[in-house]
């Protein structure tokens, strides 16, 4: 069973009305979790086969944006837990594709 986790994260009180810098940051925490992940304009969804490790991807998050000065962030989640057929990234895309 996968969950599949959207994630926002919004870094306030930086210098700049650009998120660019911190999304990538944001990224090279998740690609240092060997974990899958699938970026939106918006929002960024997370593959998770355990979501006990959210918290941790969390944590870790907000600690590397929290050092490169950010003195607030604000993370919206909205998590898809469902156990009657596959839940993965790669399912969605293919379902949807034109």
């Amino acid at each position: 069973m996968k969950y599949l986790v959207d994630i926002s994260v919004e870094p306030i009180g930086t210098n700049s009305t650009s998120l660019s810098k911190y999304v990538k940051i944001v990224y090279q925490v998740l690609k240092s979790k060997n974990i899958k992940f699938y970026p939106a304009p918006s929002m960024t969804t997370l593959e998770l086969d355990d979501i006990t490790q959210l918290g941790y991807i969390i944590k870790d998050i907000d600690d590397t944006l929290a050092k490169e000065g950010v003195k607030r962030i604000v993370s919206i989640l909205k998590i898809d837990d469902r156990r009657d057929k596959e839940n993965s990234i790669d399912h969605k895309l293919d379902v949807i594709k034109m």
